[in-house]
């Protein structure tokens, strides 16, 4: 299976809208909120959209999404801006094969890149845990969002990129508002 890692463009966003509908429709703690989120960041200040990643495995399909948005760690000293995933989705005819772990490898990478030092997620530990995401409580950062305990997770992007950054996360407020 070969497939494509690219930066989403507007042509793209009607089948990114159905397919993060479906791929978040059986989740049980999901609140349908994923492609109203996903529009809203769209429309902030600080959205790059060379962090909005479509997988395609041919021209005009897309099967994969993923979305990196600043956020920030505000410490005692100072604050450090890194980026959060929400959401990752693929299409349920797609899960299972890969996808989701190229896309996230796609994503970390444009994020090292673009010089931010980590990435942050809500998500199940099996899952990020398995590809180097921790609890975010090990590097002394907590979340402002009510997050299911355990749930938290970040991923440094380079060797020592959090020392010394603990904090509390604040969102973009399109966060608060879904």
């Amino acid at each position: 299976m070969s497939l494509s890692f690219e930066t989403i463009q507007p042509e793209d966003f009607k089948q990114v809208d159905q397919l993060v509908s479906a791929a978040f429709e059986p989740v049980e703690e999901s609140d349908g909120s994923e492609v109203s989120l996903i529009h809203q960041l769209r429309s902030t200040y600080d959205y790059q959209q060379s962090l909005e990643v479509v997988a395609k495995p041919a021209i005009e399909t897309v099967v994969g999404h993923g979305l990196l948005s600043p956020i920030t760690v505000r410490g005692d000293r100072h604050n450090t801006t890194i980026v959060a995933l929400a959401p990752l989705a693929v299409d349920p005819e797609w899960q299972g094969k890969g996808v989701g772990s190229q896309l996230l490898s796609e994503l970390e990478t444009r994020a090292r890149l673009a010089g931010f030092p980590a990435i942050s997620v809500v998500g199940d530990m099996n899952y990020y845990g398995s590809r180097g995401y921790v609890m975010a409580e090990d590097f002394a950062i907590h979340n402002s969002l009510p997050v299911p305990m355990g749930s938290h997770l970040i991923k440094p992007l380079t060797a020592g990129s959090l020392a010394h950054v603990g904090g509390m996360i604040e969102y973009p407020d399109v966060f608060y508002r879904n």
